[in-house]
């Protein structure tokens, strides 16, 4: 009887879905290279090692996640990784050399483990200039665009979201709020039962909440040049409103981003009242669309919704500095001016 549980035991082993990583490493000979696993708190723990010959080959199998995690290779004692994600029984190839382990290397198996990769080489070439805050920010709207924007919750949006360069994060709270915002919203859309959802969530609340605080209610987001960019959103009775539908129709257009929950919004909805001869296309950034849906219906302009997902492209396109933000979109359709005040905006309209 016990020989039969044996037996039936190792048969359920032997039929777990399994992924395997494996490849070569040259110079590596007498070299170990561990296997190693990250939880959802962001530790490391080594699953499996294995000495190599002068061939460099390696091949480790384990029992596949039951959701997508992350792993990472480890040559030897020292501090040089290959990441890569696994989701659940692909076979991912890793191809490097000792010497330049961490810096060399090339992964295939999927397209998540292949993106990874390049995000790696990305960031490994970027790394000495981002103590620069603009260079900062130019890396990381490039990051957003190339691999957060469609990442429709992947391990790889979280990953890059919770790394560290130099022992410090590349994603701030409260810095980058609306980029947590967009993973987190990601997950919930796509992977809603994903263990790591409610640590997006939280840090989401928590740095848009610490962003407000900091910046009196106001959200603080990226400035530089701007062109003008289609927006198309969402309006009051839930159609669709392109931006070019009322811009260069022989008016001036403003272009405004503002958030109607904000204590100031009102006085500067009067005085945008009695402006004439202008439309508005009025972006609203509030972080809950109820209220801003019972503020935006009694406005007379054109007003849209911004939500999670949507702002951080706002944000690429625009270069907003702060929150409210004016555009003046000529007759013609040029975006011609940027305005600090609505003095400014009467100054620029005349």
């Amino acid at each position: 009887m016990a020989s039969a549980a044996f037996l039936a035991a190792a048969l359920t082993a032997c039929s777990d879905p399994s992924f395997t990583v494996k490849g070569t490493v040259a110079d590596a000979d007498g070299r170990t290279i561990t296997l190693e696993k990250a939880d959802h708190a962001g530790q490391w723990v080594a699953i499996d090692s294995a000495s190599l010959n002068a061939k460099g080959a390696f091949s480790f199998s384990h029992i596949a996640p039951a959701d997508p995690e992350i792993y990472r290779l480890r040559m030897g004692g020292t501090d040089n990784y290959i990441y890569f994600p696994v989701d659940s029984v692909e076979t991912i190839t890793i191809q490097a050399s000792a010497p330049r382990f961490a810096t060399d290397f090339s992964v295939a198996g999927s397209p998540q483990a292949e993106a990874m990769a390049r995000f790696e080489k990305e960031l490994l070439k970027a790394a000495p200039a981002l103590s620069d805050p603009d260079s900062a920010r130019n890396f990381k709207r490039h990051v957003f665009t190339t691999y957060l924007q469609e990442g429709k919750g992947s391990v790889l949006s979280y990953y890059i979201l919770t790394k560290t360069v130099g022992g410090e994060p590349l994603f701030k709270v409260p810095d980058d709020a609306s980029y947590f915002a967009a993973v987190a919203t990601a997950f919930r859309e796509y992977r809603p039962d994903d263990p790591r959802l409610p640590l997006l969530t939280a840090t989401a609340t928590s740095a848009r909440q610490k962003g407000k605080a900091a910046a009196g209610h106001r959200k603080v987001v990226q400035a530089s040049e701007i062109s003008y960019i289609d927006i198309n959103l969402p309006s009051v009775d839930g159609k669709e409103r392109r931006l070019s539908d009322i811009a260069g129709k022989g008016e001036p257009t403003l272009l405004v981003f503002s958030d109607l929950s904000d204590p100031a919004t009102p006085s500067l909805n009067a005085e945008l009242r009695k402006l004439q001869g202008v439309r508005i296309y009025n972006v609203g950034l509030d972080d809950d669309q109820l209220t801003w849906r019972n503020a935006a219906t009694n406005l007379p302009w054109t007003c849209v919704f911004a939500s999670d997902s949507d702002t951080p492209g706002l944000i690429g396109s625009y270069q907003l500095a702060s929150l409210p933000a004016i555009f003046i979109i000529d007759a013609a359709g040029n975006l011609n001016a940027r305005c600090n005040s609505m003095a400014d905006v009467r100054r620029k309209l005349r």
